[in-house]
């Protein structure tokens, strides 16, 4: 069954709702499409911060980059909605890098939709929210664990696939901030029309909204995008294959869409509308490009718009009065294909027919002059009569000359011109080594030893040997102790990936625990003389125990040995569920006493001193239950008292002593001080400023290209705080009181790297100081922690 899809934009901002939404496109399948593409829908919805935000010219021009890789790619749909969404990062990156210098930056939160009959695949990069409003449950989606922190920052971007099921009368709402007024109202809202959801939502808070609200409905798999009240109505323009498509993304700028020429579509680029009716610019004279990105600065000429709509009057045409203006920014325009006159057509005809002839006759001189020349080369007196050669013959002497001369200029150049390539790359890395060593200011002799190492790259993309890689070993060392970084060497835990998708990971000194995110369920791992071995007759996972029924586990800690339930593992599911574990015994679930508020939804926990803490990040509230054993039967008292932060986007959280640190999905981190006494109160710090010693990052921010994702609390002694830069594959250590970096940790680097390409999933540490990191479903360990 085919649905209609119709999008309502809910935007406002600085209190007044626009007529303008940028960063928001809906395209179907253009006429020249790949193969397995052709019945995909494609929604981009775009959120950007940073300082140095992009123009809505610029926002339109990147998302119908996006789309035109979107229909270009062959492949699965995940396939094809992370090529989208790598265009659009590597776009960011390359602007960002470009104003780097003036600490200008770009980031983005980016939710890609694929609707294919009542099918929907979301891609997620960065902290957006999905909320699915259907008849039967609503759902909340929101993983920034794995969709990270956005495209335009790191060399790889997280991303997050999630799929939905759509039925008639279901709502999806896309935001990547919440209104706190809208919590409640999303968790039982029952879907009504797409309007009164609308309505109600806007009419709940009076903050600044930046979401989409997709309604379906049984219909042709239409997409109708709605305009905002104050949007003037949208003009719907049907695409028109053009006899001669221009090239995509010139650096030219075409003039603007006029009443009296109107440029065609390009069949090969997908149908898309933005939702921005009043960027039309009024003159028809372009202007320079500014944008930091090939492509026009306004609405694209070769995407046609899809199918919108307009509230009109009950029983009247949608159509201006009589004496009525039309809007200048909007001319309701009609785009038909261009004609050729009957003059034009002939004179086209009779230059092809031209060019046929002419070529056949060089094709006949070319043959002429080679039977005659061909037979002068054999021996032969001058009376006898020539020989003449077939024609296979002569094509085969045509084909094997050319041939013969590229194989051996070939030869040539491998043999003399790879060697002196090598060398050019070899001396220019020893003196750039040579400047290196002789260097005093901590930014100029990092430069210049990642200038060694760009050069030994070339020269071993030649030839490796000895001096190149005496160099490379010295450069590195160099670089890591410029920058802080202390390599590990990683080992597999397992002989072979696990096919679960692992999100949090606790460890004892012989044991580990793995939190699968697809069914809430943990695994056992054992430590034994080949490494770490799969237990699979433990149980820890969903499911009634004891008449309590326990949902998805979000978070697990290993229990200390002794303790009153006498489990080695403890979970936690979304509504405050406690479910204790041990290899060979039935699970057993005990409820939290709920707070004097209910729980919102528990997002993370952590132990410390034998209490509990409990993240309800939601609520905007931290939970402390005071321990017996690892029991916690006594109700839990508040952390933050009169004074309560902004903590609903925290997504971990570590506690030592009266000292909270709280994690947020952007990757900041507060700090608060509890307060024993009743006149004073708790107080926080949000951000808490992170301090780089080291000299060699003066000129870089390291925290800024960091994406945090996770944060663990080391044992004593020697305690410090791991924050996983998962992006990048390493781990930032700090001191706990200071926050000043103390060590970067990495792996090896080159081939004595086991660590595959990918963002980091989950980190802990064991009481002994075994790091452990997880991987694409593998886990690697490294025993040498500082």
């Amino acid at each position: 069954m085919a649905l209609d899809l119709t999008l309502s934009p809910l935007y406002r901002i600085q209190g007044r709702e626009s007529a303008t939404m940028p960063g928001l496109l809906v395209a179907t399948p253009p006429r020249r499409v790949e193969r397995s593409r052709q019945a995909d829908r494609l929604i981009a919805y775009l959120v950007l911060s940073g300082n140095h935000p992009l123009r809505i010219e610029e926002q339109n021009q990147l998302l119908s980059r996006a789309a035109t890789t979107f229909y270009q790619t062959a492949g699965t749909i995940t396939a094809a909605l992370r090529a989208a969404a790598s265009t659009i990062h590597q776009a960011l990156m390359e602007r960002n890098q470009a104003s780097r210098a003036n600490g200008q930056y770009a980031q983005g939160w980016l939710a890609l939709a694929c609707l294919r009959g009542e099918q929907s695949i979301f891609l997620l990069s960065g902290p957006m929210h999905i909320f699915v409003l259907s008849r039967s449950q609503n759902r909340h989606i929101f993983e920034p664990t794995f969709s990270g922190k956005g495209v335009g920052l790191g060399q790889a971007f997280p991303s997050y696939f999630t799929q939905i099921q759509l039925q008639p009368g279901d709502h999806l709402l896309l935001t990547s901030k919440i209104p706190s007024a809208w919590e409640s109202t999303l968790a039982e809202a029952v879907p009504t029309t797409a309007e009164a959801t609308r309505r109600r939502l806007l009419s709940l808070t009076s903050e600044d909204i930046n979401a989409v609200l997709l309604s379906a409905s049984e219909g042709n798999g239409e997409l109708i995008l709605l305009p905002t009240p104050s949007q003037p109505q949208a003009t719907t323009v049907p695409p028109a294959p053009p006899p001669a498509p221009p090239p995509a993304w010139t650096e030219s700028l075409p003039r603007p869409p006029q009443a009296e020429s109107q440029p065609t579509a390009d069949p090969a680029l997908p149908a898309a509308h933005y939702v921005q009716p009043g960027t039309y610019p009024s003159s028809p004279q372009p202007a320079p490009d500014t944008t930091g990105f090939r492509g026009t600065s306004q609405f694209p000429p070769s995407i046609p718009r899809a199918k919108t709509t307009s509230p009109a009057p009950q029983g009247k045409p949608s159509q201006p009065a009589s004496g009525e203006k039309k809007n200048p920014a909007l001319p309701a325009l009609k785009v038909t294909p261009p004609r050729l006159s009957p003059e034009t057509s002939r004179q086209l005809a009779k230059g092809l027919l031209n060019g046929i002839q002419a070529w056949r006759r060089a094709n006949e001189r070319l043959s002429q002059g080679l039977r005659a020349f061909l037979p002068r080369l054999l021996p032969g007196s001058e009376g006898e009569e020539t020989p003449s050669l077939p024609s296979s013959a002569m094509l085969v002497i045509a084909l094997l000359v050319p041939l013969i001369v590229v194989t051996l200029a070939s030869l040539v150049y491998f043999r003399y011109g790879r060697n002196l390539q090598y060398e050019t790359y070899l001396r220019q890395a020893q003196a750039i080594r040579t400047q290196a060593v002789s260097l005093s200011d901590p930014v100029m002799q990092r430069d210049a030893w990642q200038g060694v190492l760009l050069a030994v790259e070339k020269a071993e993309s030649y030839r490796q040997s000895d001096e190149t890689r005496l160099l490379r070993q010295e450069a590195e060392s160099n670089l890591d102790k410029l920058l802080g970084i202390i390599r590990l060497r990683f080992t597999p835990a397992f002989s072979k990936e696990l096919n679960i998708e692992i999100s949090r990971m606790a460890a004892s000194e012989n044991d580990l625990y793995l939190l699968d995110a697809r069914s809430g369920e943990v695994w056992h791992a054992q430590l034994s003389g080949r490494g770490l071995q799969i237990d699979t007759t433990f149980n820890c996972k969903p499911g009634l125990y004891g008449g309590y029924q326990i949902g998805p586990l979000v978070d697990i800690l290993a229990l200390p040995l002794l303790n009153a339930v006498n489990a080695t593992v403890v979970g936690i599911d979304a509504s405050g569920n406690l479910l204790y574990c041990a290899p060979r015994q039935t699970p057993q679930a005990i409820p939290l006493p709920p707070p004097d508020t209910n729980w919102g939804r528990v997002t993370a926990m952590t132990l410390d001193s034998g209490n509990l803490y409990v993240l309800d990040a939601p609520s905007r509230a931290v939970w402390v239950y005071v321990g017996k054993d690892s029991a916690f039967v006594d109700r839990p008292y508040f952390f933050f008292g009169g004074q309560i932060p902004n903590i609903q986007d925290s997504i971990d959280l570590a506690v030592s002593g009266d000292d909270l640190y709280l994690l947020h999905a952007d990757g900041r981190l507060s700090t608060c001080s509890y307060s024993r006494i009743e006149s004073v109160p708790t107080r926080c710090q949000d951000p808490a400023p992170l301090i780089n010693p080291f000299a060699a990052y003066r000129d870089t921010n390291l925290f800024a290209q960091a994406h945090f994702t996770q944060m663990v609390y080391t044992a004593p002694p020697d305690s410090s705080i791991l924050l996983l830069d998962a992006d990048n594959q390493r781990v930032l250590r700090f001191g706990p009181r200071s926050l000043e970096l103390q060590h970067v940790l990495r792996s090896l680097s080159g081939r004595d790297n086991p660590l595959p390409a990918g963002p980091i999933s989950a980190i802990t540490t064991s009481p002994n100081h075994i790091l452990y990191l997880a991987v694409k479903g593998q886990v690697y360990f490294a025993t040498d922690l500082p």
